[in-house]
């Protein structure tokens, strides 16, 4: 007895209509697409002007955006070395202006016995370092540097500041209880000063009197907030007070522990107060700086750069749609008949509005994606030739191509749909 094969399921009708609706779009997409190539080649000029206008607005649009990439990625670099979780306990707060700063030129300087209080009373802090710096001329034999960043610390400067050792040692508390001439330098000055030499040992005079001994160099970090942190000498802070006065204001760095910079913070103000005697209702007369109050101000500064991209890509894309709607149009009314013939043949709406729409859109994509490539080449050139950073950022290059592809679809949907609702008779007797 022969086995019988079992019996296939049947599709059922609605499937059957589901997938013939599928078929006959993916059939008429391609043919669209085939058509709208046609129609571009067949107008080269017409099309490359279109092209070219898209790319331009989209070419300044993208240079607008990556340079702004590339100043948020380098005022970030910036930012993070001062230190992640670092705090700076000072007689001015950052970013601060106007009717502020004369509230706060009124402040005692930050001195040595704020550091002292900080220094026996915070129990929190990884490491605590005053800083006093001047500027100053360094000399080495006939050679001289001037503008350099003089600093006075101790030896946690290091971990409070984001610095590491080239070679030597840095200075020490030792350095510092005794008033040694000990002193380091900057990747700067050892390019300037001892070019092929070994910095160690050597002798500098520091402004008009003062002589350190050199005893460490400092690896290069480079610039920070248009200068360069470079032309840095640092000594301890005994030695500067004596060479540059002992009434000169400190800065106090205060590392926080990893995630605890509110609470290091909470526990600063509260040592200062009680080393200042502030009553409960009297304001604080100092300021303890983090680096989200620079990145406030900061952030406030790119807002308005992102309304200005945005107000000049408003304004380019709707330039650049009315090219593309008007070639478009121009197409539409020069193959009028042609449409009223596929309308009479049984050509659907549908179809003849995939056709201009896909049309729209390669004109727009072939443009935005010129404009992207040209947009990033600028920017690259421009982070290369000028002080201005530019960054090539992926979402910008992505939101570029997208936004062609919207852009084409919205300004040429209007043509689209007067070519679709067209009657076949009256397109049929157009001349």
């Amino acid at each position: 007895m022969t086995a019988v094969a079992p019996l296939l399921p049947l599709a059922r009708p609605k499937q059957i209509g589901f997938f013939r609706r599928i078929i006959r779009f993916v059939a008429e997409f391609r043919d669209a697409i085939v058509q709208a190539v046609r129609s571009l080649v067949s107008h080269k000029l017409r099309a490359a002007l279109t092209i070219a206008g898209v790319a331009v607005g989209i070419m300044a649009v993208i240079i607008i955006f990556m340079v702004e990439s590339g100043m948020q990625a380098s005022f970030a670099r910036q930012l993070n070395s001062l230190g992640p979780n670092t705090l700076y306990v000072h007689k001015w707060a950052w970013g601060v202006g106007g009717r502020d700063w004369w509230k706060l030129r009124n402040r005692p300087l930050v001195g040595a016995l704020d550091y002292r209080a900080l220094k026996r009373n915070m129990k929190i802090a990884v490491a605590i370092a005053p800083v006093a710096n001047t500027e100053a001329v360094v000399i080495l034999g006939e050679k001289e540097l001037k503008s350099v960043d003089v600093r006075g610390t101790n030896e946690s400067f290091l971990e409070a500041s984001g610095w590491q050792l080239k070679g030597g040692r840095f200075i020490s508390d030792l350095d510092d209880e005794l008033g040694s001439d000990a002193c380091v330098i900057g990747a700067d000055i050892e390019d300037a000063l001892f070019k092929n030499q070994e910095p160690a040992g050597k002798r500098l005079k520091v402004g008009p009197t003062t002589w350190c001994t050199v005893v460490g160099t400092l690896v290069r970090k480079g610039n920070a907030f248009g200068r360069t942190q470079d032309n840095l000498l640092v000594m301890p802070l005994s030695s500067f007070r004596r060479s540059f006065g002992q009434k000169r204001g400190l800065t106090v760095a205060v590392v926080a522990p990893a995630g605890k910079v509110m609470e290091t913070e909470d526990q600063i103000i509260s040592v200062m107060r009680a080393a200042r005697r502030l009553g409960p209702d009297q304001d604080d007369n100092f300021s303890v700086n983090r680096q989200d109050k620079i990145l406030q101000g900061f952030d406030q500064t790119m807002m308005a750069t992102n309304i200005v991209g945005l107000l000049v890509g408003l304004i380019t894309a709707i330039v650049a749609g009315i090219g593309i709607m008007n070639i478009l149009l121009v197409s539409v009314k020069e193959r009028t008949r042609e449409i009223g013939i596929r309308r009479a043949l049984g050509a659907r709406r549908a179809s003849i509005l995939l056709q201009f729409l896909c049309e729209a859109i390669m004109v727009a994509l072939a443009g935005g994606a010129i404009g992207v490539a040209l947009g990033a080449g600028a920017a690259k050139l421009i982070d290369i030739l000028s002080p201005m950073p530019a960054a090539i950022d992926p979402r910008v290059v992505i939101g570029g191509v997208l936004g062609s592809c919207v852009l084409g679809a919205v300004f040429g949907l209007w043509p689209a749909l007067s070519a679709a609702f067209l009657h076949p008779i009256d397109a049929l007797r157009h001349e």
